[in-house]
């Protein structure tokens, strides 16, 4: 009998262990503050976004969309705005773009934080179907 007492402590102790681990590493869905976004975030093929505080934005080569492959397709170059969406219970924290100006036509797209204060960096997925992403890294 004792030892199966010792055993159950044993199993109970590496149980919180795991447990403790898990809390630890988890990494929640992605979320930020305003002043954790404002600044140049910078993609792949010299694409950058530009955040402003009073939600105007300047983009270079950013895709306005993607190719059923995968391929960032109409990149745009010029001013826009961005709103930041409240934070879900579940999943990634949302930015609305809007590329260009009532002027000229404008695209409509959002990007995905990634990490708590947008540490892993800001996405736009492929596809509504898919995590993975165009993303866009803070400048150092």
């Amino acid at each position: 009998m004792k030892k199966i007492v010792i055993l159950l402590a044993a199993f109970g102790a590496l149980l919180m262990a795991g447990v403790a681990a898990f809390l630890y590493l988890y990494e929640p869905d992605g979320s930020a503050e305003r002043s954790e976004i404002v600044g140049s975030w910078y993609g792949s093929r010299g694409a950058r976004l530009t955040f402003r505080e009073d939600g105007t934005l300047t983009a270079v080569g950013v895709p306005a969309g993607f190719s059923d492959d995968h391929e960032p397709v109409n990149p745009f170059t010029g001013e826009g705005t961005w709103t930041l969406e409240k934070k879900p219970k579940l999943g990634d924290q949302e930015i609305h773009l809007f590329l260009g100006d009532a002027a000229h036509s404008t695209v409509g797209t959002w990007m995905e934080i990634r990490g708590k204060g947008a540490r892993d960096g800001l996405c736009m997925p492929f596809n509504a179907d898919t995590v993975k992403g165009f993303t866009f890294k803070r400048s150092s």
